[in-house]
């Protein structure tokens, strides 16, 4: 039998891999770096961790482990493009995790649990940074400041916090009271806010007493349409003056046909909200196909479900107006060229395909991008595009002491994006602070020397995924909220579908949590046989081990059934001193006392309650403990054992 010492061995050896004949190739040693989903995320957050604890009902933990990396749970739960959920490997068996949902349950958990609070051991530190714009950047930088010590107050420019959370998303994304809360709960750490405090200068704070300044106003500049006479024309509007208007109440009811030029998520949501505020006919114009449509496809089925006509392969060429009054547009059609830097095919106009468009209201969706005009001739940099330039990694600027991110930096992005680089920033800041030298990587990564088993070795068991509930037709007035939440018990059973893949999980409750489980693989006659920890037994076999069916693919020869048999701990009773160590160790109270012959007291192990996670041997001062098979499963083609 190959064993796990054996391995720890060779691999101590300098072997990255372990070479088995006949089966047991299917088998191998490697390096296993983080979790896909995991690296996935650009702010790092431990997808794998919390989705685990949720399986586990250990709701309260999951919300640690999910604010550890991201302060805004339930702000991202509902709007997160989750590129975590692109890299999961159930998409293998079925369909990926609903990673986002499951934020978003947790972070509904959260609103019973209490405000967060910093632990009592954070450090008061004298500096005071400040932070320019609340969104996303901001806060997740003010959050992390915080926690570090530091005294650190926003300046928002608006009268209410929260940038393009608040002033860009429609409250039926992306209710405003969850935006609040969040908030709040950030404001709880002892951040100050200044509302109606606009910054144009962002490098005379320095001369305000503060240590560094973080820059992230956002950007909040919409390109126009770029047709003649589109500042002057009366119904012609951009997306993010058009929202902001409705959220507040100033935008009067679309009367006729409201036309929406763009393909993104604020054409999409402008769309959904001229319908809204009682709009008769709601056009999307969108110049290339479905394929290259940069919006969120599940808003784009939301948006024909409730009404949405979108057009494809169509752009504005002209303003159809009168007395200085819309009428609507002249478009023309488009066939698709080579692809252009976006990596997305260009749209060339076909001649002579213009057509005209009846409408009384033309929201331009088509770009934003951020304010940085006023910064020229300063000591910034500046790109052609109109973006601040930083350090990738520090956030750092040309000018000492003031660092920014978000989407002055980048331009237009995702909300875990921003996340992200609110991070770097308050690492780059705090490192500069506290050494005077920027940070390393912030990558989160983490390896381990695992066993794998091969997707083909195993017949995987499809599970449904779990699906949000959606409101009804008739819920769908004004701003209500559209995607419920999952239940409980959907929850629960969604996380479960989790395959465990990745090192450890960094959870801290490893041994009572993780689902990693250990056994003995072989096949009847081939003389292989090897213990191996593998991810996903649960998901593999969610009834019971016995009643599915393990096969073993190897190349040239028909799939054959496999001996499977638990590791479970083994006590040697001769060297057993009976100091309780590995009982106290056990929380599956699988080690207890007995008595041998009536004469000498040593520990037993209950196979039925040890999962063979080995905490035991490490306690174990005599070495009376030790991975073994129990006694073999046969697992016979049809599932019977």
């Amino acid at each position: 039998m190959t064993t796990i010492a054996g391995i720890r061995k060779a691999l101590g050896a300098g072997r990255a891999t372990l070479s088995f004949t006949g089966t047991a190739e299917k088998f191998r040693v490697r390096r296993i770096p983080d979790s896909p989903c995991r690296v996935a995320c650009p702010a790092g957050v431990n997808v794998k961790a919390y989705v685990g604890l949720i399986g586990a009902g250990d709701f309260d933990r999951a919300l640690e482990v999910v604010r550890a990396r991201n302060p805004l749970p339930g702000i991202c739960g509902r709007i997160c493009t989750h590129p975590c959920e692109s890299e999961c490997r159930r998409q293998e068996v079925d369909t990926p995790v609903a990673v986002r949902p499951l934020k978003r349950f947790i972070a509904d958990h959260a609103l019973k649990s209490g405000p967060a609070r910093l632990p009592p051991e954070t450090p008061r530190r004298t500096e005071r940074i400040a932070i320019v714009g609340s969104g996303p950047a901001g806060l997740t930088a003010a959050n992390d400041l915080a926690r570090l010590g530091y005294q650190v107050t926003i300046f928002e420019a608006c009268a209410q916090p929260g940038g393009m959370l608040a002033l860009g998303i429609p409250p039926f994304r992306l209710p405003r009271e969850v935006i609040r809360q969040e908030i709040d709960s950030i404001m709880d750490l002892g951040v100050h806010l200044e509302a109606n405090a606009r910054i144009d200068d962002p490098a005379a704070l320095l001369g305000r007493d503060f240590a560094s300044v973080f820059y992230a106003p956002g950007a909040h500049r919409s390109i126009g349409l770029g047709l003649p006479l589109e500042d002057e024309v009366a119904g012609v509007v951009d997306s993010l003056t058009f929202l902001r208007k409705a959220f507040t109440g100033e935008w009067r009811k679309p009367a006729g046909t409201v036309l929406v030029v763009g393909g993104g998520n604020s054409a999409v949501d402008s769309a959904r909200t001229a319908l809204r505020l009682g709009a008769r006919k709601v056009q999307v114009l969108y110049r290339r196909t479905r394929k290259e449509m940069p919006a969120a496809p599940e808003e784009v089925a939301e948006a024909k479900h409730e009404g949405v006509t979108i057009t494809f392969r169509v752009q504005p060429v002209e303003l159809l107006y009168e007395n200085g009054r819309l009428k609507g547009l002249r478009c023309v059609r488009n066939r698709m060229g080579e692809p252009d830097t976006s990596g997305r095919r260009r749209p060339v106009p076909a001649p002579g395909s213009e057509f005209d468009i009846r409408a009384t209201l033309v929201v331009s969706a088509v770009g934003q991008q951020p304010e940085t005009q006023h910064l020229a001739g300063s000591a910034l940099s500046i790109s052609r595009s109109g973006t601040l330039q930083a350090d990738p990694i520090t956030c750092r600027t040309s000018l000492s002491g003031l660092y920014a991110g978000g989407d002055v930096v980048t331009g237009p992005s995702t909300v875990i994006d921003a996340i992200a680089a609110g991070h770097r920033a308050a690492q780059g800041i705090h490192h500069q602070l506290t050494t005077g030298l920027p940070p390393g990587s912030s990558t989160a990564a983490t390896t381990a020397d695992e066993l794998e088993l091969l997707a083909s070795c195993l017949t995987a068991v499809p599970v449904e995924r779990a699906k949000p509930a959606a409101a009804s037709s008739r819920m769908r007035k004004h701003f209500a909220e559209v995607e419920l939440a999952l239940t409980e018990s959907e929850a629960i059973a969604e996380a479960k579908r989790c395959m465990r893949c990745g090192p450890c999980s960094e959870c801290v409750r490893c041994h009572g949590y993780c689902l990693k489980h250990q056994v003995s693989l072989s096949v009847p006659g081939s003389g292989d046989d090897i213990q191996l920890r593998f991810a996903g037994l649960d998901s593999l076999f969610p009834d019971s081990m016995a009643s599915r069916e393990v096969v073993v693919c190897r190349p040239g020869a028909r799939p054959v059934a496999a001996n499977v048999a638990p590791v479970i701990c083994r006590v040697e009773r001769t060297l057993c001193r009976d100091c309780g160590r590995c009982t106290e160790a056990c929380i599956h109270q699988a080690i207890k006392p007995v008595t041998w012959h009536g004469e000498v007291k040593t520990a037993s192990v209950d196979p039925m309650l040890c999962r063979g996670c080995g905490h035991c041997i490490a306690v174990c001062p005599s070495g009376a403990l030790r991975l073994d098979c129990a006694a073999p499963v046969l697992l016979l083609p049809g599932g019977t054992g």
